[in-house]
């Protein structure tokens, strides 16, 4: 699977994920094949990129081969179901779109609870899986996917720290709920493709106050939903907004969407920037314990995160290349891997499958790009 720019499509590729539109809505399926129509319409819609199956494709179009294809395809097992996820996606949709258009918080608390109470569900049932990278957020529904994605990360640390059942849909309905201020944010504010100037960062800050006032005036949520709202851009130095508070003040609850939130926007593909690679997300949030958070909550959720997400091609410190299998729970360094590739980046006649937790002298240095891992290929 390859992730293609949207001007790079072609008709024949087929589709590995399904695309979704600003409202929720398909604009393509998982499986289909690209026709000239479905082309136009991503670009009309500005989708900024659609996972491709690499393989040879079937059909009436011309074939398409990816030179990644000569490749093995390991793919992660979601925790969250896919129809889950993008029912969970088009709700967050509605609420946010529905609370713009009145200015007022427009939910229906017994139906975000039974999303969240789902996802509670379907994590306990994978417990020992980690969180592969999912990315579904496309450019113009990022607040809404990143709002799901924040949730169940959120959950999954809550479930980490032991949170019982009432702790953890608290929890999760304020993760959902995190970024409701952003409505109350112009739009070409809120989707500005450059650098903010400090007025329109200002701008941007109030979201904050304005998800807590949101929250707080429906008479409909706990009040712990309009705190986390107001405090998931805090730190526990003080150097966070809107107010600046500090470790006494930082609810613990605050603090766990706060650094899911940090890490689910750094691996976001912006238009204003590329996104950074999982390890590379995984290792600042790692170094902002008892800094910006209190270090048994960095601990709890950096627990759950694969920093090489399975099937990422990765290199060793021995030079050899290898593909990620799976990452043990816990072990969020030390992948299974599959080697490819020798230090003289010829292909290995035997594909020999090793676990980093039992080779003390070798670790992954780093994540193959795109444009190398083809490169690899092309040279088989």
């Amino acid at each position: 699977m390859s992730r293609i720019s949207t001007t790079r499509l072609k008709p024949g590729m087929k589709v590995e994920r399904t695309v979704y539109g600003p409202r929720g809505e398909i604009l393509v399926s998982s499986g289909s094949i690209l026709t000239p129509p479905f082309i136009n319409k991503l670009a009309e819609y500005e989708v900024p990129f659609v996972y491709i199956n690499d393989g040879k494709q079937q059909g009436t179009f011309k074939r398409y081969k990816s030179p990644a294809a000569r490749l093995p395809k390991i793919e992660g097992k979601d925790l969250i179901a896919k129809e889950t996820r993008g029912a969970a996606i088009k709700q967050v949709k509605n609420i946010l779109l529905e609370t713009k258009e009145s200015g007022r918080l427009v939910i229906d608390p017994q139906s975000v609870y039974s999303t969240v109470n789902q996802f509670t569900g379907e994590i306990m049932s994978s417990r020992d899986l980690m969180f592969n990278l999912v990315d579904l957020r496309q450019q113009d529904d990022y607040t809404f996917a990143h709002s799901v994605n924040v949730c169940v990360l959120a959950m999954m640390t809550g479930i980490t720290l032991g949170y019982d059942s009432k702790k953890l849909a608290t929890l999760g309905v304020g993760a959902l709920l995190h970024d409701l201020g952003k409505v109350k944010i112009p739009d070409e504010i809120l989707n500005k493709p450059g650098r903010l100037t400090r007025e329109e960062f200002s701008i941007i800050k109030m979201h904050t106050v304005y998800g807590y006032e949101l929250i707080r005036d429906s008479k409909s949520m706990d009040s712990l939903h309009a705190i986390m709202a107001y405090q998931h851009h805090e730190s526990c130095d003080g150097s966070g907004y809107p107010a600046g508070i500090k470790t006494e003040k930082f609810h613990d609850f605050s603090q766990i969407i706060s650094i899911v939130d940090k890490f689910d926007a750094l691996t976001a593909d912006r238009v204003y920037r590329k996104p950074f690679a999982p390890c590379e997300a995984y290792e600042m949030c790692a170094a902002s314990g008892n800094y910006l958070f209190k270090d048994y909550i960095v601990r709890a959720f950096l627990n759950n995160i694969a920093a090489y997400p399975t099937g990422s091609i990765v290199e060793l410190n021995s030079g050899y290349i290898g593909v990620v299998i799976d990452t043990p729970k816990g072990f969020s360094m030390f992948p299974r891997l599959r080697l490819l590739y020798g230090p003289d980046r010829r292909q290995l006649p035997v594909q020999e499958e090793i676990s980093l937790l039992d080779k003390e002298d070798q670790f992954v240095i780093r994540m193959l790009p795109t444009e190398e891992v083809n490169s690899l290929s092309e040279n088989d």
